[in-house]
Parts: C-alpha cells; sequence; structure tokens
C-alpha cells in the first residue's frame, strides 16, 4: 500500500501571556491507502491539534509553524495546479504528485475538505447547526464539491440559505436525491422523510451518524474521526464503530482514528500512534502495541485499564506536563516510573523493537524495562465476593418519576390530555451497608433521575424511599436538611456542578456552613473557622489533592483534580451513603484509575455505601458488588457482579455487554450483538415489555414457524406501519427511476407514475419492490401473503386496517404482557424465563 497522508516534523503551538504551548513538537505519522491508523493518548497530548492541523482548522492564537503535511495524490496535485497557477509552486510536488497542505492557500483548503478529506468531530450537538435542517446540512457539503461549487455571496442566495425548508431552499432534485442515499447509506431510516429534521429531533446516535453522512458525502479518501464515539452508549457506540468499518471496506479509504478508549482502539486499528506531551512516542501495528508495549508510557496506560482479573487499578501518577519550556530529555520521565538519568538529558532516540520487518518503533533510551516492578502487591489479585446482610441502608419500592410536558399552569389546564414523560416507571431496589450497587442502562433510561429521586433532589411521583429505617418522602425541609448529612452526591460533570467563582477551599467549605458543621460548640467564631479550615485541608488531602491548591478555581485545575474536588465536597458533612453519577466518564483512563481507586480506598475508610450509575461496563465490572440494569424507566436484571456477567439473563442485559469493547486485537468479537434503534420515548413506552421493539429475541407466537432474525424484521415493520413511517411515495419514485434505466439499456421510452400494465394495479407495481426493501430474507409463503396483503394496504394508505392486520397474524406475547422482575437471587423481567 502506497502512503496517502505523511505527517513529517510538524509543529503547531498556541501564543499565550506565558509563553508558547507546543502541542505539536515535531511528529511524524504516515496513513496507508485503506489503512486505520488510531492515535491514543491522554487528554492534553495533542490529538485532536494533530487533526485539526493536518486538516488546515487550527484556530488563533495557534500556528503550525513547521513540518509538512502531504496528501499524495496526483490528480489532486494536477487539479489545483491549475486552479492555483501563481501558488503552485509553493504547496504542490508536481514530480512526487503530492499536495503540501501545511502550506496551501485556504481556497484550496476549502476545495480538499470536505472532497479529499473529511473530519468527524466529537461532539454532534455543538457541531451540527441547530438552525439548519439536517438534509441542508448534508446537502451543503454536496453542493460545494459536487453540484456547482460554491454559491456567489448575493443578497438571493443569502434570502434563500434563511428559508427555513429544505425544499424551499433553491436545492436541485439531484442533490435531494444524492443526500436521501448518503443517510440511507449511514443508517438512518426513512431518509426521504427526514431530510426536513433538525438535530435536536434526532437521538445521539443518529446525530453522529448525520455527522458521518456529511463526511461521507463526497467519498473522501481520508476520513479523519476525532473521538466519534466518546460520548455514546456501549450499545450505540458498536453501531457507530461496525458502521465505520462497514463503510471504509466499501469506498476503501483510508481512516485516522482519535480517542482515548483503548478498547476501541483494538477492535478497529490496524496501526496505533501513541502520542504523550506534543510528541509520538510509540508506533506500531495493533497488535505489537498491545501485546509488546516497549515505550514505558503506553505500557502503564495499558495497565490502567479495568479488567476482570484485577482487584485494584494500577493508575500514572501525575499529570501530563505543561507544554510551555519543557525540559530536555523525555517528556515522560518525571512520571515514568523506570527513568534513568540519560532520559532526563539531550534528544531521546526513536528503537526498533519486534521481529524483523515489523516497523515497531520506540521513542526511549530503554531497550526494554521490568514490567514487574510496576503496580501494587494487590493489582492482580481476584476480589473475592462480598455478601450483605441484616436490613437494607436503602429500600427503594415503586419509585416513580414522571414529568409534565406542560410549561406552566396554564398549559397544564388547556392541554390536559398530554402524556407525562415517565423518566423512572416504578424502580425496586435494596442497598446494604458498605456495599456498592451499580446502575447501568443506556442514555435516557432514567438512572440520573432514580439518583436524583432517591436523593429527593427531584420530588418523586410515586414510590416509597426508606433510609435507615426512614421514609424520606414524609420528612419536612428541616427533617430532610438533617439527613441529607448522610447522604450525598457526586455528580457527573465537575465543570457544570463547580461554581467557577469559588475556590477549592470555598467549595469544600460550603456544605460545612450549610449545616453548621461542627457541631461541638466553639470557644468563638474564630476557633469554628478554624476548625473548618483544618476539616478542609483534611478534606484536600484525603482526596488526593495538594494543599498547596485549595485557593485554585475550577479553570485551573485538570479534570481529575475537579473530580477529586467534588469528591472531597460530597465527604464534607461525613455521610454514609453517595450516589455516584457517572463520576468517570468524562476521564482518561489513567485518570479514571486514579479515581476509581480513591473511591475504594474510601470507602474502606470511612465505610460507605455506594449507588454507582455508569454506563462503562469494564467499570462497572471493577468496582460494584451487584449491578442493577436499566432500561426505559425499569430495572430488568438485578444480581452480583460476577454473576451478572458470567451469566446475563435478559437479552439487553446480553447486549450490554457483548458491546464492550475489548483491550486486545486478538480477541473475536463476531458474535457480537448489535442493537438496531435507539431508546424508545418515555412518553408513550411501548406496550408489554419495553424492551421489545429492539430485542433479537422476541418471541413469535406459538403457531408461528418461523426464525429469530425474520421475526425481528416483521416486528420492525408493524412498528413502521404503526407509526407511518415508510415512504411509499419515495419507493415509487425509485422504482420509476429503475425502470427509466433499464428501458434507456433496452433502447425504450421511459415510464412514468400512471405507466404500468392493463392487468398491473399500482399496488401491485409497488408491493415486491417495497418488501425488497424492508426485508433481508425469504420470507416463508403464509407469512409473504400477510405481509403483502399489508403493503397493499399501506400504498393505498390504509395504515390502521394494514396494523390491525399485522397484529392479528403476528401478535407476541412480548407485547401482550408485562413481564415482571421477579425476587430471587438473579431476576430477570423477561417472558424467556419462569421467574417473570
Amino acid at each position: 500500500m502506497r502512503d496517502l497522508l505523511s505527517i513529517s516534523g510538524m509543529r503547531t503551538q498556541f501564543a499565550t501571556d506565558r509563553g508558547h504551548v507546543k502541542a505539536v513538537d515535531g511528529i511524524d505519522l504516515t496513513v496507508r491507502e485503506g489503512e486505520t491508523v488510531g492515535l491514543v493518548g491522554e487528554s492534553g497530548s495533542g490529538k485532536s491539534v494533530t487533526a485539526l492541523s493536518a486538516m488546515g482548522l487550527v484556530d488563533d492564537p495557534g500556528e503550525v509553524v513547521g513540518g509538512k503535511v502531504e496528501l499524495h495524490d496526483p490528480d489532486l496535485a494536477d487539479r489545483l495546479s491549475e486552479e492555483h497557477p501563481r501558488q503552485a509552486d509553493d504547496f504542490i510536488d508536481e514530480t512526487a504528485g503530492s499536495v503540501d497542505l501545511a502550506r496551501a492557500p485556504e481556497p484550496a483548503m476549502r476545495s480538499i475538505r470536505g472532497g479529499e478529506m473529511s473530519m468527524i468531530f466529537q461532539d454532534p450537538m455543538s457541531t451540527l447547526n441547530p438552525a439548519l435542517t439536517v438534509g441542508e446540512q448534508v446537502a451543503e457539503s454536496l453542493q460545494l464539491h459536487q453540484y456547482g461549487g460554491r454559491k456567489a455571496d448575493t443578497w438571493w442566495n443569502g434570502l434563500r440559505e434563511t428559508l427555513p425548508s429544505l425544499r424551499g431552499g433553491g436545492i436541485s432534485e439531484e442533490v435531494l436525491e444524492a443526500t436521501a442515499e448518503i443517510l440511507a447509506e449511514v443508517g438512518i431510516p426513512e431518509p426521504e422523510a427526514r431530510l426536513d429534521d433538525y438535530p435536536h429531533e434526532f437521538s445521539g446516535g443518529m446525530r453522529q451518524r448525520v455527522l458521518i453522512a456529511i463526511a461521507l458525502a463526497c467519498r473522501p479518501q481520508l476520513l479523519i474521526a476525532d473521538e466519534p464515539t466518546t460520548a455514546l452508549d456501549v450499545t450505540i457506540q458498536a453501531q457507530i464503530l461496525d458502521l465505520i468499518n462497514d463503510l471504509q471496506d466499501e469506498f476503501g479509504m483510508s481512516v485516522l482514528f482519535i480517542t482515548h478508549d483503548l478498547g476501541v482502539v483494538a477492535e478497529t486499528c490496524d496501526r496505533v500512534a501513541v502520542m504523550y506531551a506534543g510528541e509520538i512516542v510509540e508506533e506500531g501495528p495493533v497488535e505489537e502495541i498491545f501485546h509488546n508495549p516497549s515505550h514505558p508510557y503506553t505500557y502503564t496506560l495499558l495497565e490502567s485499564i479495568p479488567r476482570e482479573d484485577k482487584n485494584r487499578l494500577t493508575p500514572i501518577e501525575g499529570n501530563v506536563p505543561d507544554l510551555i519550556d519543557m525540559p530536555e530529555g523525555c517528556n515522560f520521565a518525571p512520571r515514568c516510573p523506570w527513568a534513568q538519568p540519560e532520559c532526563r538529558e539531550g534528544e531521546i532516540p526513536y528503537l526498533q523493537h519486534g521481529a524483523d520487518g515489523v516497523d515497531h518503533r520506540s521513542k526511549c533510551v530503554m531497550e526494554e524495562f521490568d514490567k514487574s516492578q510496576y503496580g501494587d502487591d494487590r493489582a492482580d489479585i481476584s476480589a473475592e465476593s462480598r455478601t450483605f446482610g441484616g436490613e437494607p441502608l436503602v429500600s427503594v419500592d415503586g419509585l416513580k418519576k414522571h414529568f409534565s410536558q406542560a410549561d406552566d399552569l396554564l398549559d397544564k389546564w388547556l392541554d390536559d390530555e398530554s402524556k407525562p414523560v415517565q423518566a423512572v416507571d416504578g424502580v425496586d431496589f435494596d442497598l446494604y451497608e458498605g456495599e456498592t450497587l451499580g446502575l447501568v442502562g443506556e442514555s435516557g433510561c432514567g438512572k440520573s433521575t432514580t439518583g436524583r429521586a432517591l436523593l429527593r433532589l427531584t420530588e418523586p411521583t410515586d414510590g416509597t424511599v426508606l433510609y435507615a429505617g426512614d421514609d424520606l418522602a414524609t420528612l419536612d425541609d428541616d427533617s430532610l436538611r438533617e439527613r441529607r448529612k448522610d447522604m450525598q452526591m457526586i455528580f457527573q460533570d465537575p465543570l457544570s456542578s463547580l461554581d467557577p467563582r469559588m475556590s477549592v477551599a470555598q467549595t469544600v467549605m460550603e456544605p460545612l456552613k450549610i449545616h453548621d458543621l461542627p457541631e461541638e460548640p466553639p470557644a468563638d467564631d474564630s476557633s469554628k473557622r478554624q476548625q473548618r479550615q483544618e476539616r478542609v485541608d483534611e478534606l484536600i488531602e484525603a482526596v488526593g489533592l495538594d494543599v498547596d491548591q485549595r485557593d485554585r478555581y475550577p479553570h485551573e485545575l485538570s479534570g481529575g483534580q475537579r473530580q477529586r474536588v467534588g469528591i472531597a465536597r460530597a465527604l464534607a458533612v461525613d455521610p454514609d451513603f453517595i450516589v455516584c453519577d457517572e463520576p468517570v466518564s468524562a476521564l482518561d483512563v489513567s485518570v479514571q484509575a486514579q479515581i476509581l481507586n480513591l473511591l475504594e480506598d474510601l470507602q474502606d475508610e470511612f465505610d460507605l455505601t455506594y449507588l454507582f450509575i455508569a454506563h462503562d461496563l469494564s467499570v462497572v465490572r471493577h468496582i460494584t458488588d451487584r449491578v442493577a440494569v436499566m432500561y426505559l424507566g425499569r430495572i430488568v436484571e438485578i444480581a452480583e457482579t460476577k454473576t451478572l456477567f458470567a451469566d446475563p439473563k435478559h437479552p439487553y442485559t446480553q447486549a450490554l455487554l457483548s458491546s464492550i469493547p475489548e483491550p486486545d486485537p486478538l480477541v473475536d468479537t463476531d458474535d457480537r450483538i448489535i442493537l438496531e434503534g435507539d431508546v424508545p420515548s418515555p412518553i408513550d413506552p411501548p406496550s408489554g415489555c419495553r424492551f421489545r421493539t429492539r430485542c433479537p429475541k422476541v418471541i413469535p407466537p406459538d403457531d408461528l414457524d418461523i426464525d429469530q432474525a425474520t421475526f425481528r424484521e416483521i416486528m420492525d415493520y408493524r412498528e413502521r406501519v404503526e407509526n407511518e413511517n415508510i415512504s411509499v411515495e419515495a419507493i415509487e419514485e425509485s422504482s420509476i427511476d429503475v425502470a427509466d434505466s433499464r428501458a434507456a439499456a433496452d433502447g425504450g421510452q421511459a415510464a412514468t407514475a400512471d405507466q404500468v400494465e392493463p392487468d398491473e394495479t399500482r399496488e401491485d407495481a409497488t408491493v415486491p419492490e417495497l418488501r425488497a426493501r424492508l426485508f433481508d430474507g425469504q420470507l416463508p409463503a403464509n407469512v409473504r401473503d400477510v405481509i403483502d396483503e399489508s403493503l397493499r394496504l399501506v400504498v393505498d394508505g390504509e395504515w390502521e386496517q394494514a396494523a390491525d392486520l399485522l397484529r392479528e397474524n403476528f401478535e407476541s406475547v412480548c407485547e401482550r404482557e408485562d413481564p415482571k422482575l421477579g425476587d430471587d437471587d438473579h431476576p430477570a423481567a423477561c417472558h424467556l424465563y419462569s421467574n417473570s
């Protein structure tokens, strides 16, 4: 394979008042044709800046101050030479057939971005324009690069772009068709019907698919994916990774995959480059990097990953260094457990590792290092299952939290029939003293709302929460405030939950002031103040911060340090029970390991009880004693952690566990369960089992002999009929286009919508095309007859009759009856088990 992208000696700096931040400091990296290269490292290591520099998207005060970024494409070089004859010698090497992107003028880069190379950004909600429809945003890329280019800056074009509808915006039917095709390719159902939808009308997974559609609209040779799955659940992440792999195989493009999730890298990449403090410290084939890490940073990064056989994690001590005035030698030396005097002076060379013919280089003076010296003595000791008995500390029975859709009393009076959002709809569980119960599930299933309702941070709609025998719902404000000393919460995002105007000391001291602690009467006000200051310093040290950081503000701290402040604040009033709401979801794997170890140490020291809310199941497996799996407001399975991971019962749990990325490129993931679709709306949840609309094991009627995959397709089709979510007109137009193409090939006349054979009805012409689109496999004859009859009704617009026909023939017990969660040691709310 030839090189497609070559980065050599690239340096990117940001000018600040303190000096120049060397975000990228002389890296060399290549991406070959058809190859996927992973770029990994902690936050602040320079990964995203590398991608932005390659795309020419670094904003002020940043600047690419050195090096080359070459895209090897002779056809592109020839085209740009013709378009920019005066500047061609500055950035085009016609002999080599390459374009230096670091020196290309902005007009040339505009034609390259989105055309030859594209980028998927990390956060779709901040990347997509909320004022433009999804169709407009995909069409814009096509319009710029394939259908006439950029429109002139005239008042009329400006007016057309402000019109609210895609079809009213002056976009041609040809571009509309191409837009619908690319949306279909990335898995957006009924794309023709969703062209005029806005980003907020899509789920998180669907929004990420729209970003991929924009990036792939013009079939780029190189796709740069910057943390494309970081904010997604494991099930949606599995969908997106599977989609990128399929599209890469189909289009033959190269991918530069930027992430800090090493499990994702192991499953998707061919080669890996490990980045630290602006430099690439190790690079090689993915199998070599994971099974023969040759740089201490790579090894310690891999050791930070939660694994089944580890009782205690091994984090990397310290933080990524300040990138201003870096010392000589290895940037990792201050944190390296094997650092030698020669590591701190001069230029560090790259050494080759691995077998002959394997390009595996590491920027380290050591040929090898003693890995047995690294880690805690307890690191590889398998934890014994802990048992908890007696009366539960927390008992939750029938907890519900429904949110009204009405904005005010007038709305409630005028629209008394609107359905509430059933965020939590009947949750039961017990928590014992000293236990950690994990609460897991996809975004939108009600995990965080459960934690908040449990603590009465939001008032429950119904149900009972007993804490140490007290019914929290019966407590008045004063009694509840007193009880809050025993119950605290660690919030998900410390940057938004901490007051930016309060220092670390003020943040930790605030709960002491609110609850007038300490309670012992001091000799005078100054002595009470002194006691609080001593308590604050004690807490700061207990969570692993330096007392010298007490006067810093949140923006002056790293993500891990901010999370430690949140933990210190929660511990200030000496609670017995803490709700941990995604406390490590936004952290690098090394910082994550530090926080998880800290939570375990604090639990042992203060005999704490945790409700640990998370969607990262590898973290849940490590830290919890039991796990409750939640779906659409209800718990569907609960068991001891080891039991649940070894023998998951509910199909939803099985899908969640199979979606966990494995940090080992040699692990076989062919049997992975990829869930289709998104979590249904909690406003109108499905009847019976709420998971039935996505369940790969939905139960067919007793008298129907059909395989599971086909019945899943039938259930999906039924749902689309009930929602009237099939674009018959678009399929008919597509059928006419196909007929036109065939007629043209045969020298015949093009067809029209009304031109069918005399004995052929409109339904007969469309039904086979509809069936072919909706069903992949061969339908049994008796099933096909019912499906075809329902399709004829759909073509005629008789949606309700079609839905009734399908229900009569294919109704499942999963939709008729609501499965109940049993009361044994490992209950699952599923009709496949007798306990339901």
